[in-house]
């Protein structure tokens, strides 16, 4: 599977995060653990600017080319998230430790999504990059989503989401047996 195509790439992470309450749970600590790691790399410097720079920038250009669309609306929130991190992070006296505390906490409530809603081990197993890189995109695409974008899409992944499931539940009994 290509890197750079956007709609088998939210397919491969939508088998993954199929139930509400596990997209919920994604929702809020996706773009958590992104904050977190953003709070650390704010200490790299990196020439006139720092890690956590030079890596969302990285982020953002490979998000724009998945889908420019979609990649362009994320900018902002990135912006955001970029902004508050390092605010947290120059004003807060013990910026680290408590967001690896957070950091901490996000990926416990990830792996809890999955294992009790979603019932299916994270894609983190199957394809780190993914679960490393693209979650925040894919988290933000969802949202656009529930906003009305891009409805055939939308609908288009369903029906692979459901089938690659079927697929996976299909094997997952024939190696019970």
């Amino acid at each position: 599977m290509s890197i750079f195509d956007f709609e088998k790439q939210l397919g491969f992470y939508g088998s993954y995060h199929n139930d509400k309450t596990n997209k919920a749970i994604h929702t809020v600590f996706v773009p958590t653990i992104l904050w977190t790691a953003l709070v650390w790399f704010h200490n790299i410097p990196v020439g006139p600017v720092d890690g956590a720079v030079v890596g969302l920038s990285l982020f953002n250009l490979y998000y724009i080319s998945l889908n420019t669309e979609a990649g362009l609306s994320y900018v902002p929130f990135a912006a955001t998230l970029l902004y508050t991190s390092h605010l947290f992070n120059q004003n807060v006296a013990e910026a680290i430790p408590i967001s690896v505390g957070i950091h901490i906490l996000s990926w416990i409530m990830q792996f809890y999504g999955h294992g009790v809603h979603e019932g299916r081990a994270p894609a983190l197993l199957d394809n780190l990059f993914q679960s490393l890189v693209l979650a925040p995109f894919f988290v933000w695409v969802h949202i656009l989503f529930q906003f009305g974008f891009r409805p055939d899409l939308k609908a288009k992944l369903q029906k692979q989401v459901d089938s690659s499931i079927k697929a996976w539940k299909a094997e997952k009994a024939r190696k019970a047996n």
